[in-house]
């Protein structure tokens, strides 16, 4: 068999990838062995504007929210499916200089705060909070497992699907192309998330290993028009009564397994904050692909001109992925210039080695 392009992984990078490599008609194969608990299907799919304690505005966010808004539902089309939900976050600040922060932002006319739509006194029927609430507008929702498998049931039906675990001993290189298990491709492209970190080709990069936790949850009567923010803890509606709550930010870890101090710390934080009653339904636990520079790691070895990498894009995936992949593939098309920013080429040094 021979392809354009062999991708490995179909969390949310390879999922892009793959999508507009097709759009262009192009031949592929994917390898991914479907695990759910992957740092893709583990997430919350939100695209939040804003970030840290200083509430500042996330990067590239007024380029990335109408392009996410228009590629989503374009790619919900495609597969009958809503692909992002808007639903805008109301935040309550824990302290006094988070609530400041806010104030100022507003002060300065950040596009993206605004007071709330809603009524404090509705909120404090249903939460605990002692100081103001804002609003971020507009954020998005990607229902992550949804859209992942909906992508994955496309391939399948397109045979272009290799339900298996990616062997690297087995990949062979040539001049004008690369083969592995008697398929020949031009290209071949790592959206493996934190195992590319592992591969022989890109271990050099400067990966970060982020370990994330959230919990599924049963809430009963919480209102789903909106995503609800305290500090660290994020609630999101997943469907009727169904939330994800999370999620933790953890650089030193023990087990990349869920444990049971952020369970208890999490059920601890919800019963102070939330007036409804709630259950637990999962526990689930990924590591982000993050990046010490907190900037993805997007194009070609410069050794091996055949083997790309779309990795590293951290917690903000729902919103850079589609952006860089479709990059990538003009650039690998049309010739068109990366983002020097997200260009792996700023590595060529230690990807030398």
């Amino acid at each position: 068999m021979t392809v354009d392009y062999i991708i490995i992984g179909q969390g949310i990078c390879g999922t892009w990838l793959g999508y507009y490599l097709l759009k262009e008609n192009k031949s592929l194969i994917v390898f991914d062995n479907n695990h759910l608990q992957s740092a893709s299907n583990a997430a919350g799919g939100l695209i939040n504007p804003v970030t840290g304690r200083r509430v500042v505005t996330t990067w590239m966010a007024e380029t990335l929210l109408p392009f996410v808004w228009k590629e989503y539902n374009a790619l919900g089309e495609t597969l009958n499916i809503q692909g992002i939900h808007q639903k805008n976050i109301l935040v309550f600040p824990s302290a006094t200089d988070l609530q400041q922060a806010f104030l100022e932002r507003i002060k300065q006319q950040n596009s993206f705060i605004q007071s709330p739509s809603v009524a404090r006194d509705t909120l404090h029927a249903t939460f605990n909070f002692p100081f103001d609430v804002f609003e971020i507008n507009p954020c998005y929702v990607i229902k992550m497992q949804p859209l992942l498998q909906s992508f994955r049931a496309y391939l399948t039906g397109k045979n272009i699907l290799k339900e298996a675990v990616f062997n690297e001993d087995e990949l062979i290189i040539n001049k004008d192309c690369i083969e592995y298990k008697g398929i020949k491709a031009g290209k071949i492209i790592y959206a493996d998330g934190m195992h590319a970190s592992q591969s022989r080709y890109w271990k050099n990069l400067p990966f970060v290993q982020n370990k994330g936790q959230a919990l599924m949850m049963h809430i009963e009567g919480l209102d789903t028009s909106y995503i609800y923010k305290f500090g660290h803890l994020t609630l999101i509606a997943l469907e009727e009564n169904r939330w994800w709550v999370g999620s933790s930010n953890e650089l030193e870890f023990a087990t990349t397994a869920p444990t049971d101090d952020f369970k208890t710390r999490t059920i601890a934080s919800l019963k102070s904050i939330l007036k409804k009653d709630f259950s637990i339904i999962d526990h689930w636990s990924a590591l982000r692909p993050a990046t010490v520079e907190r900037r993805p790691f997007v194009g070609f070895h410069p050794q091996y001109k055949n083997i790309g990498i779309l990795n590293g894009m951290g917690s903000k995936g729902c919103s850079l992925a589609p952006w860089f992949a479709k990059q990538l593939v003009q650039n690998m098309l049309y010739d068109e210039p990366l983002d020097p920013l997200a260009d792996v080429s700023r590595f060529a040094k230690v990807l030398a080695r």
